[in-house]
């Protein structure tokens, strides 16, 4: 396979990018791959060729440590890299070549991995030097949306930990992620492989004593490593034999020498200054443990570079250190600089017997990290990029629409063309156009925004014809089988935002129409909690209501219920109404009231009573006669609210009754 790694960053620069391209590199040559380096140099027009890695021209960034930025396109440049016949490109920063590298993989047709090494929202300090919140905030905002947009013209994403893949999808990555830890050669680490003259001058260097026992950092020297949190801890020390050696370059330098001066520590925090890549190793050699207080990596490649080395690591818990350092087995875990300072005294006066069983542990445990594994997971993730741009769709047609586009597309493995709709913003993003090549995961990412463009007109649809709560618009977004939760919630939100919807606005009309219909308290209450209004905010809205309109909705309704209780005494008719009128949401102190208030015309219960009678008699007459006769219709008038007197009274007056008592 012909590879191009791109990236802005590249040797002699010392950093975890360099780190994870050189190691693989080496992995992907060794088994038999042509790679391609595309990086950049000092140069405002020049490009250079050597071998198989092409310069680009890049201006240097001193205020970021010597970081050279490149312009993102270069015309002869892409001619170049045509020529060397690349099956995939394989980005690993987001600026300037890592730009070029996406354009390149666009223009010529060629799958692009990407690997997302940098956790930029930790950097932006670098642009908001005054620490303005606003400016933080934007800067963040700005970083999330930047990451989401690269990473949708990828054919892949590989994220060297759980904790990077786990933010790139806060940011809203749809594109395949994968958990690929950064490969490392363990041998080269390894303190028997050591040429020990060459750790011994190194020692000397430094002005150490054999006697001297070494806490090391190795890394970049700047802000977001924190690396004044494990300078302060060397406060709390005491034994002069115990010091800090700080292993290389960055825009922090100076300003951590002063730091330790102030300190009146200078002679136990020593500062090398940048090293070459080569030394790093004997560096490391000379440690008794490994510290860094960083808690902005994505991966952390200087500790696995410090276990490999059989050092017990000191660091801040992380989320990219879970499963890594275990507490007092093969390492400590700390929070405050006297912590860390502590935890360093308890771990060299362990014995060495107990000292090298965590120096084991420590190489034990970056055993998964080796350089083959990495090479095998990339290369089927390489694989898989290939396989999904090869299945990919063809635009053959376009057609624009009121608000949105219709793309159709097609590839070789389908009969028919497929339909999409998508959003303007995606068509100007992704600068579809006729002939435009759309790899499977772009396209079913399409379809799945499809969903949410038609569940949002949908929405749209429903609140031209009437109004609707938030809570009856979430459900039936989620009638949409594809749409997330979150997603549904993002989707009634924006609708909300643009004033669509407005649960306030709708309580208040609701129960103005409530109101008219002579609808009680209680039943708007009810009514309104089902469509999602919190109780609070009901409740203080109908709270404003008049009392007095309220009693007198309750008597208009009991007027009308009147008439739906027939054949029953007064009494049991007012009971009946005042229940109807509870269950219709109306306070039962207004309901009896409502109740009491109805008038029935004076001959009203009599002629009731005669019903009741007569039709319990053709009833009860054809099997029972005489006392046992009047004794049923007795107990059917009871049950209707009747008196017993008032029946009596009433069955004498009847013509039947003195036949059947004769009998």
């Amino acid at each position: 396979m012909r590879i191009g790694l791109f990236s802005d960053t590249y040797t002699p620069d010392i950093n975890g990018v360099v780190s994870s391209i050189v190691t693989l590199q080496k992995e992907l040559e060794k088994n038999g791959h042509e790679v391609f380096i595309i990086t950049n140099h000092k140069a405002l027009i020049t490009t250079q060729r050597d071998g198989n890695v092409l310069r680009l021209p890049g201006l240097e960034l001193k205020w970021l440590y010597g970081y050279k930025l490149s312009t993102p396109y270069h015309f002869s440049a892409r001619d170049e890299i045509k020529k060397m016949n690349l099956d995939v490109i394989h980005v690993h920063t987001e600026f300037g070549v890592g730009m070029f590298g996406r354009i390149v993989g666009r223009y010529l047709n060629i799958p692009v991995v990407s690997t997302y090494h940098t956790m930029y929202e930790d950097y932006t300090h670098y642009i908001n030097r005054f620490e303005i919140e606003e400016v933080e905030a934007l800067g963040r905002k700005v970083v999330t949306t930047f990451s989401r947009k690269l990473s949708a013209h990828v054919q892949a994403l590989i994220a060297p930990s759980v904790k990077t893949k786990e933010t790139l999808i806060n940011y809203g990555v749809k594109t395949p992620i994968y958990v690929i830890p950064t490969g490392l050669d363990l041998d080269k680490f390894e303190p028997a492989n050591m040429d020990q003259e060459k750790v011994e001058q190194c020692r000397q260097a430094c002005g150490l004593q054999k006697e001297d026992h070494i806490i090391l950092y190795v890394g970049r020297i700047a802000k977001e490593k924190s690396i004044e949190v494990q300078i302060e801890g060397f406060r709390y020390i005491d034994d002069p034999h115990i010091k800090l050696l700080i292993v290389g370059g960055g825009p922090q330098l100076d300003e951590l020498k002063q730091l330790a001066k102030s300190y009146g520590i200078e002679q136990k925090v020593i500062f090398t200054g940048a090293v070459s890549r080569e030394e790093v190793p004997v560096y490391y050699a000379l440690g008794d443990a490994f510290v860094s207080a960083s808690l902005t990596e994505t991966q952390g490649m200087t500790y696995i570079e410090a276990m490999a080395s059989h050092l017990p690591v000191f660091a801040r818990p992380d989320d990219v250190l879970r499963d890594l350092i275990i507490d007092e087995l093969n390492g400590y875990l700390f929070e405050t600089p006297k912590e860390f300072a502590q935890k360093v005294q308890e771990y060299l006066k362990l014995s060495d017997e107990k000292q090298g069983v965590m120096r084991a542990q420590a190489r034990k445990a970056v055993v998964p990290y080796d350089g083959n594994m990495f090479y095998s997971k990339v290369m089927s993730v390489y694989y898989q990029a290939i396989d999904d741009y090869e299945d990919a769709y063809e635009v053959i047609k376009v057609k624009a629409l009121e608000d949105h586009m219709r793309i159709y597309v097609i590839n070789d493995k389908e009969d028919e063309p497929m339909k999409i709709f998508i959003s303007l913003d995606d068509y100007f993003n992704l600068k579809i156009r006729k002939s435009t090549l759309l790899d499977r995961s772009t396209v079913e990412e399409l379809l799945h925004k499809e969903q949410l463009l038609l569940a949002y007109r949908g929405c749209i649809r429903k609140l031209r014809l009437k109004d609707y709560t938030t809570k009856e618009m979430k459900r039936y977004v989620s009638g949409y089988a594809s749409i997330s939760e979150k997603e549904c919630a993002q989707l009634v939100d924006d609708l909300v935002q643009k004033g669509y919807l407005d649960d306030y606005q709708y309580m208040m009309s609701k129960i103005d129409k409530m109101q008219y219909s002579l609808q009680s308290k209680g039943k708007i209450i009810r009514t309104l909690v089902e469509k999602g209004i919190p109780h609070d905010d009901i409740a203080k809205a109908v709270a404003q209501l008049d009392d007095e309109e309220e009693r007198e909705k309750a008597i208009k309704i009991a007027e009308k219920l009147k008439n739906s209780v027939k054949d029953k005494s007064q009494s049991m008719k007012r009971n009946l109404i005042a229940q109807k009128l509870i269950r219709q949401g109306f306070d039962s102190s207004i309901a009896r009231n409502a109740s009491e208030q109805i008038e029935f015309e004076d001959n009203d219960e009599y002629r009731d009573l005669c019903r009741v009678i007569e039709k319990a008699y053709r009833v009860h007459s054809r099997k029972y006669k005489g006392s046992e006769l009047k004794n049923k219709i007795i107990r059917t008038c009871m049950q209707k609210g009747f008196h017993n007197a008032q029946i009596m009274e009433t069955m004498e007056g009847m013509e039947w009754y003195h036949e059947e008592m004769d009998q």
